[in-house]
């Protein structure tokens, strides 16, 4: 019933026994299932990397304790087997084949392995591998990138966190870059736990290394770039002094710097405790400030998305956070901040250009964006949020989430959920209008000094500034005066407020007024046109009752577009009734009757127009609109429940007795 494989690899011959009746005897009780957090694994693996034949192979040793209450019976390994990729696993000296292996066909990853025993809690698992790969080393011989290079445990795609001994013969002509420091007793690479373990290799490269605080920092690059990369190399030294200052520790023992494509684009980390600076032989096309801003930023990602995990799809929250870390360091060296209102400026690009920029979409609705999301909401939506909460809450404040983040959420994953849970504790504020407007929403900032005033009372001046919001979001702003004798002062607008006017007391005359006097928000210097689309999204978000500004507002809008949809402003005129805007309600509901209604909404909006009348003391004006609604009446009721009321045919005869005042409910 078994059938027999061999497979020779680098000289290496390895037989499999793949026994089809053990692959399917799985039983009801042998499910596959993921911790929430899933149990630290330690690595030892020897590979050889074969250049001329573009092999990667080794032997590996894969140790977990089962840290939870139930047992474990399936596992899985993110890896592939097909005609390129072979994998072979053992437990106690016995093969075992995974689950979904289909004879002479590829088996994509992740495969899923039966346990030939449970793994039950506080018990170890330890699994013996072989692997090989034709696939993981390009035509550019050059430079080897290697991520994903071997057989790990694979839970459901979670980032996770494990320790690593690896042992390398580095190619003759090779300098290397890897996730670890090298053991030279033993010979292995080693870490005390990290997410991803990358290895680089590079041909004829040069290598200069510092050590900064017990951190060993290295760069390696060509000659060309050789100018540049000693840069970045005493930039990331006094990154990484800075940020230890700052946050108390770096998460890492090494620090590799490594070349990347031929224009200074940017970089990224390319796995933990390694990073990659693009450009670096194009060193003149980029101001000192960039290369210096990027070596900080890629550092800042050390500690946001490689120590600590990202949990949620979009990734925001990592890149926002390493952002506001290099965003601190710049401000340290006094270097200004062009790059990050650069960053900024993509986010309200975006806005200008009408893409959806809500942060917490659906993954299926992410699948059909077209436009460039990661430039325009993952970095510079991301940052926005995390600046504006700091203006929100204060930098003290702010600075103890952060930390508080980096303890507790250390080699663990973050999600924004919990983020947002970290902020309110650590605050103690209420932060859902927050994060509903800047996460969940396409909502932006936009307000305006419309109005400044200066007036002499004795000895002293008095300054009113007059603020409006102009956009859809709702936040409290900072607001700077500057007088003549040279001192200032900073209030915040008022939350809740459209309008709101700001009261300064001076020894001196008012000089000038300044928004956002920090840079520190993402706000639009004017509001943005709507489409008619989004008029008909904006109304339809109405709430029924409490709408009141955002009504009215919407109504201008409203009568601008010419809408032409009666049921729409039928509900306008209901929420500005209930905001009080008698007027404007009058006029939505005479709006309704231009749009020729059904019969039913024909017979309630006549009535409602003889309500505003009554209220108006236009009580022959009213009756007509009374006897008018009687001749569209098909026996049927409007409940406003908002209101405790019904419209129907009894409703209006008694509105023909009786005046509709105020506070008018159903019986």
């Amino acid at each position: 019933m078994g059938k027999i494989f061999c497979f020779k690899k680098s000289g290496i011959i390895f037989t499999t026994i793949i026994n089809l009746i053990i692959i399917q005897n799985v039983t009801a009780l042998q499910k596959y299932w993921v911790p929430l957090n899933p149990p630290e694994a330690n690595y030892k693996i020897e590979v050889n990397i074969d250049v001329d034949n573009s092999i990667v192979e080794g032997s590996e040793t894969v140790k977990f304790v089962n840290t939870y209450s139930k047992e474990i019976s399936i596992i899985a390994m993110d890896w592939c087997i097909s005609r390129v990729s072979f994998l072979e696993v053992e437990i106690k000296g016995k093969s075992i084949f995974p689950l979904n292996y289909k004879k002479n066909k590829t088996v994509s990853s992740p495969l899923f392995y039966v346990l030939p025993e449970p793994v039950f809690p506080g018990k170890e698992l330890i699994l013996k591998i072989k692997f090989s790969r034709y696939d993981l080393i390009g035509n550019n011989k050059e430079e080897i990138l290697l991520q994903k290079w071997f057989p790990r445990l694979w839970w459901n795609d979670l980032p996770v966190y494990d320790r690593f001994r690896v042992k390398l013969d580095i190619p003759d002509g090779y300098s290397v870059a890897i996730s670890g420091i090298l053991n030279k007793e033993t010979g292995y690479y080693e870490n005390n736990g990290i997410n991803r373990f990358g290895i680089y290799l590079g041909k004829g490269l040069n290598v200069e290394t510092r050590e900064v605080t017990g951190i060993q920092v290295t760069s390696l690059f060509t000659e060309k770039g050789k100018k540049c990369a000693l840069l970045c190399l005493e930039t990331a030294v006094d990154a990484i002094k800075f940020y230890k200052s700052w946050l108390g520790f770096y998460p890492f023992k090494f620090l590799y710097i490594i070349p990347g494509a031929s224009r200074p684009v940017g970089g990224y980390p390319f796995a933990s405790g390694i990073v990659v600076i693009h450009g670096q032989e194009q060193f003149d096309k980029k101001s000192l400030l960039h290369w210096k801003w990027i070596t900080a930023h890629e550092i800042g990602h050390q500690y946001w998305g490689e120590y600590v995990m990202d949990v949620d799809y979009s990734s925001w929250l990592w890149i926002g956070m390493g952002i506001y870390a290099d965003r601190e360091y710049i401000l340290f060296r006094n270097l200004g901040l062009d790059k990050h209102k650069g960053l900024m400026n993509r986010y309200l690009d975006g806005l200008k250009k009408k893409v959806d920029t809500t942060v917490d979409l659906p993954y299926e609705q992410l699948l059909s964006i077209k436009f460039d999301r990661n430039n325009i909401v993952v970095h510079g939506k991301g940052f926005s949020i995390i600046s504006a909460l700091e203006c929100v809450l204060g930098k003290e404040t702010f600075e103890r989430i952060y930390k508080k983040c980096l303890k507790d959420y250390g080699r663990k994953r973050l999600g924004y959920n919990d983020f947002w849970n970290v902020c309110e504790q650590v605050s103690g504020q209420n932060l859902n209008w927050f994060f509903e407007q800047w996460v969940r929403s396409n909502k932006y900032l936009c307000y305006q000094i419309v109005s400044r005033d200066c007036i002499k009372d004795n000895d002293k001046y008095i300054s009113y500034i007059k603020v409006e919001r102009k956009g859809s979001m709702v936040m409290p702003v900072p607001v700077k005066v500057i007088f003549e004798d040279s001192t200032s002062q900073v209030k915040y607008t008022n939350t809740p407020l459209k309008v709101n006017t700001l009261k300064f007391e001076s020894k001196s005359k008012l000089v000038k007024a300044i928004l956002d006097p920090y840079n520190k928000l993402a706000m639009l210097k004017n509001p943005l046109p709507i489409t008619y689309d989004e008029l008909i999204r904006n109304i339809s978000r109405l709430p029924w009752s409490g709408a009141g500004e955002d009504a009215f507002e919407t109504f201008k809008e409203a009568l601008d577009l010419n809408l032409d949809r009666y049921y729409l402003w039928f509900k306008l005129g209901l929420t500005l009734f209930d905001g009080g805007y008698y007027k404007e309600s009058f006029e939505s509901f005479k709006k309704v009757v231009e749009c020729n209604p059904s019969r039913f909404y024909h017979f309630a909006t006549l009535v409602w127009l003889g309500h505003l009348r009554d209220l108006e003391g236009k009580r022959k004006e009213a009756l007509k609109y009374y006897n008018e609604a009687l001749k569209y009446d098909e026996g049927k009721t409007m409940t406003h429940s908002q209101f405790r009321m019904v419209i129907n045919r009894e409703w209006v005869e008694k509105r023909l007795k009786m005046p509709f005042v105020l506070g008018e409910r159903k019986k």
